[in-house]
């Protein structure tokens, strides 16, 4: 008898120290109400920004959609480029899309098809993504009078490299057929 009261309290002591110690129920119904307490100060933060964003005019929907607009400009300057440069599936994709090959009159009707967007904004993105450090590089030489072979060694280029910059800045109207900048050039520098 005496044994079995003592393995009795030695049970309900043990059962003790594992319900009401660090991992016992008691620390666990406390961290459940810090855990609900936590999600729901993330759902009143998320229904702040979400107000304070549509205050603003930039709804999430808003967002997504001028966000995707700017991945499909990208998408169709970077075409552009892969299509100058010979890319048989970009051309006929712009060909498609807008109905006319590769030039100076498709990066216009590709960059005008985004009327929500600045037109600055827009033609420095085509700036950077159609001229490059290399192209500015080579425009600067060109229009202080120095040759192709020049212009790409100052560039730090080969010369097919340059060759084939020189004639996707001709093609997009950056530069005219004497190798002279066009306005579209000029701006480009800026």
């Amino acid at each position: 008898m005496w044994i079995e009261a003592l393995l009795v309290v030695i049970i309900l002591i043990l059962l003790g120290i594992i319900l009401f110690s660090g991992g016992g129920i008691a620390r666990r119904r406390v961290l459940s109400r810090q855990v609900d307490s936590l999600h729901k100060e993330i759902q009143r933060l998320q229904n702040a920004n979400e107000a304070l964003r549509s205050s603003m005019g930039m709804g999430s929907e808003t967002r997504v959609k001028s966000f995707a607009d700017i991945f499909e400009l990208v998408r169709d300057l970077e075409s552009l480029r892969c299509a100058i440069a010979g890319s048989s599936t970009c051309q006929r994709a712009l060909t498609q899309k807008y109905g006319i090959g590769p030039g100076p009159e498709l990066l216009k009707r590709i960059l005008g098809a985004r009327l929500w967007m600045d037109s600055v904004v827009k033609w420095r993105l085509a700036d950077e993504l159609l001229v490059g450090e290399v192209g500015r590089s080579i425009l600067q030489s060109l229009n202080s009078g120095a040759p192709i072979d020049r212009a790409a060694s100052k560039a730090g280029v080969p010369m097919a490299v340059a060759r084939g910059q020189v004639s996707r800045l001709q093609i997009l109207g950056y530069l005219d057929n004497r190798l002279a900048l066009t306005e579209r050039g000029r701006e480009a520098l800026v």
